[in-house]
């Protein structure tokens, strides 16, 4: 019996309508469709799990809400063999429509500038994938040694 193909988390999302109805999106993605994370892993093998949702806060300010999971591949820095690294990230953005609203909020939350009312989920979740990789990775191997 096939087992049921994964739902892909989709490209990206109309920030006023699915602000309106605080809309939740799920799915996977393929790190194959993640340029800049290819470039800094040891293969393309695998997808990520992806939880988003647009919300307003309490003070009523629009922000994206969620979390990645999944396992890399990256390059051990200090024996030079590939290994598994576990990802889980959250995603905590404010909303910003312009570069003023954006520059104002900087010093206290992470703004993301949203443009043509369009929420590019693939560059956001790639992009924070980016950000909560180790700078140097190093697996935990008992016979890790310098390659």
């Amino acid at each position: 019996m096939n087992e049921p193909a994964r739902r892909l988390l989709p490209l990206h999302a109309k920030v006023s309508s699915a602000l309106t109805r605080e809309a939740r999106y799920e799915g996977a993605l393929p790190v194959a469709r993640l340029e800049r994370l290819r470039a800094v892993t040891a293969d393309a093998d695998g997808s990520l799990q992806v939880e988003l949702q647009l919300l307003r806060d309490k003070t009523r300010v629009p922000k994206l809400e969620g979390r990645v999971r999944g396992e890399l591949s990256m390059i051990c820095q200090r024996c030079l063999q590939p290994f598994r690294w576990p990802l889980d990230a959250a995603i905590d953005l404010r909303l910003v429509f312009n570069e003023e609203e954006e520059s104002r909020v900087l010093k206290d939350s992470e703004p993301l500038l949203i443009e043509d009312d369009q929420l590019p989920f693939h560059a956001v979740v790639e992009e924070e994938v980016l950000l909560a990789l180790p700078y140097a990775p190093r697996c935990d191997r008992d016979d890790c040694e310098p390659g």
